[in-house]
């Protein structure tokens, strides 16, 4: 809101008065939207600008970034009114985390009660209904979630068009490079491949993005823009070194958005499974660490902020295994080796050993994993950083740590057991 001319303001001379009390006085009787001031002090928040989550605490609490003096986080989330581009390699995730902000939205209501809804804008026709519900996507619902599936790119736009005119929450493209334009649509076989339509469909984007982030800021729609890595064109092997991929959509998706975001998949991790052909148990692939760094972002203080979460094939963003890493790290989890033990607020003791045990038995046991998730959520709010120390890596010291770690010290035999675990865990940590 436009801030008003005061007493003082008026009692101040005016050859002495800053233009911007005049202009700020203008500003909120001229124009039809008076809230056009914004505050650009992030200490002076005292609740979050208005987000959607991307159901994922690794990338809420990486876009928001610590929190101010009053412990507001700026934005933990995907700004309401702006644009994001989340763009990589193929399987790293990019798709996975846009249904999971799907059904983080399909599972809210606006304060006026009216649910909260998402389009889907799928040029690529490769979603998958099966594994978008098991994330949680209300695909059934539809007051909540609608999936387009237009034939060209002209089409996608329209409805992206109505659909934020119309208010819708969280508008996704997948992926922007996979649109057809008209003009390419309608060519003979013979006229496919035409030099002169290289760069067309960046040209599209450049138009239209523009107006499409002017009428978002208006609705406080979310629009976020999937993109593929691609070869860059006549780059000569990248220019003395550099980087030889780009992302799709051309360099509209670089300005435009106010939050980019690209994901790298870094490590396949395996766990053991009951094999019914060879009647054993055998290491298959069941998950990946994705590393996601901040390429650009007008929300918070993290431009170029790297971190890592988890996904498990089949299900999806593994946040339980990142609240086990965030209270392991505070010390609210005692690691010993490869064992895992926690005491809870109740006084009932958790211990298992490796991860993945660690992980079923907080599933198997009632009120674990929300426990687990408050002490984890607090912890990344502290705002406490360790002091930095140079520790042992032998189990076996005995040495008081406490003071260090945050927990008590551990005693003897535990430590003696957590030399017979399955250290292969310790490298997926």
């Amino acid at each position: 809101m436009a801030k008003k001319a005061t007493a003082k303001d008026k009692a101040v001379p005016a050859a002495k008065r800053s233009a911007l009390v005049g202009v700020r006085a203008v500003c909120e009787k001229v124009l039809k939207n008076s809230d056009t001031e914004v505050k650009l002090n992030n200490d002076d928040l005292t609740e979050s600008r208005p987000f959607i989550s991307t159901g994922s605490l690794v990338l809420d609490n990486l876009i928001g970034g610590p929190p101010n003096l009053h412990g507001i986080v700026p934005c933990p989330g995907l700004p309401r009114g702006r644009i994001s581009n989340i763009w990589g390699h193929e399987s790293s995730g990019k798709t996975t985390v846009a249904l999971t902000a799907a059904a983080w939205v399909g599972r809210q209501n606006h304060p006026s009660g009216r649910p909260m809804s998402v389009v889907f804008i799928d040029w690529e026709n490769a979603i998958d209904p099966g594994y978008a519900e098991a994330l949680g996507v209300p695909i059934m619902d539809t007051d909540r979630f609608l999936l387009q599936q237009p034939v060209t790119l002209e089409d996608g736009f329209r409805t992206a068009m109505v659909s934020i005119k119309a208010g819708v929450d969280l508008l996704i493209f997948d992926s922007v490079g996979a649109g057809t334009p008209e003009a390419v649509f309608g060519q003979s076989m013979e006229e496919l491949g035409d030099a002169a339509r290289v760069g067309l469909l960046a040209q599209k984007w450049s138009t239209v993005l523009g107006r499409f982030q002017a009428e978002a800021s208006l609705t406080g729609t979310h629009i976020m823009g999937i993109s593929q890595t691609r070869k860059k064109i006549n780059t000569g092997g990248g220019g003395y070194g550099g980087p030889t991929d780009t992302w799709q959509g051309g360099e509209a998706w670089k300005f435009w958005p106010s939050l980019r975001l690209s994901f790298r998949r870094v490590k396949n991790e395996k766990t053991k499974q009951y094999d019914a052909l060879t009647h054993k148990n055998i290491d298959r692939m069941t998950g990946s660490i994705i590393k996601t760094k901040v390429e650009k972002c007008k929300v918070g203080p993290t431009q170029h902020h790297e971190a890592e979460f988890y996904i498990r094939f089949g299900e999806g963003i593994d946040d339980l295994r990142t609240a086990i890493d965030v209270v392991v790290s505070h010390g609210a989890v005692n690691k010993a080796g490869a064992w895992y033990t926690w005491e809870r607020s109740s006084g009932e003791t958790i211990k298992s050993c490796g991860v993945d045990a660690f992980r079923t038995a907080l599933l198997t046991t009632p009120g674990a994993i929300d426990e687990l998730r408050e002490v984890a959520y607090a912890a990344l709010l502290s705002g406490v950083a360790l002091p930095e120390a140079t520790v042992a890596d032998d189990d076996d010291l005995d040495i008081d740590m406490s003071f260090l770690e945050g927990t008590k010290p551990k005693p003897k035999a535990e430590s003696d057991d957590g030399d017979d675990g399955d250290d292969g865990e310790e490298d997926n940590e």
